[in-house]
């Protein structure tokens, strides 16, 4: 076994039990792009609460996942089940909505935290945002997908930004043509949104990436 710096040792060998249930956190996490809650993982593997709780510790302490106290979406894997190489994964803030005068991460607009390759999200502040609707299906954002943002106040023409225009958040192409600026959608079916001299447009940020939803 490896030691750490200090503190309780790394564990290198998963028992059978502990490697059904790292597989199942990261299974939950590759399918739905934010990490399970404990009654979810009592539910996949038929088990009781109590006992995946103590399961998730045990993995803690020997450094193949971590959490946030009180958080239920807060596990991070560290080492995987199947080759226990280290990975970088980082959590974001998976907010609910993007309201105008409103702040992006208080607390009762956080629907809990998205782990994500910490390459995709290496310099900002970033966010997760749900989408709902078609309006962006020829770029590959379909609804119920999740969009990793981000946090910046301009865009260059081209990007994919989520914007507030006069107050209502979307998700579409910014686009800038001899002074004037469009959100475009990239679907036929849905016509270009201009937007005019009077009309409060702000950008919250820059997708960078795209989680397919769950279902």
């Amino acid at each position: 076994m490896a030691k750490r710096g200090r503190g309780r040792p790394i564990i290198e060998t998963l028992t059978e039990p502990q490697k059904r249930l790292l597989l199942a956190i990261e299974t939950y996490i590759s399918r739905h792009g934010m990490s399970p809650t404990m009654r979810e993982l009592a539910e996949e593997l038929e088990h009781g609460v109590a006992s995946v709780f103590k399961q998730v510790e045990r993995l803690e302490r020997n450094g193949y996942v971590s959490r946030v106290a009180g958080k239920s979406r807060s596990l991070t894997v560290i080492r995987s089940a199947n080759d226990e190489s280290l990975i970088g994964l980082v959590t974001i803030p998976l907010v609910g909505t993007v309201v105008a005068g409103h702040p992006l991460m208080a607390q009762e607009n956080l629907l809990g935290e998205l782990l994500v390759d910490a390459s995709t999200v290496r310099s900002g502040r970033h966010f997760a945002l749900r989408v709902s609707g078609q309006s962006m299906i020829n770029a590959g954002i379909s609804s119920g997908d999740v969009v990793i943002v981000r946090q910046q106040p301009l865009a260059d023409h081209r990007d994919i930004v989520v914007a507030l225009l006069n107050d209502e958040a979307t998700v579409k192409r910014l686009h800038y043509r001899s002074g004037e600026v469009s959100l475009l959608p990239e679907n036929p079916n849905f016509k270009p949104i201009p937007v005019g001299p009077d009309d409060d447009l702000r950008i919250i940020g820059k997708v960078v990436a795209v989680r397919a939803g769950s279902g």
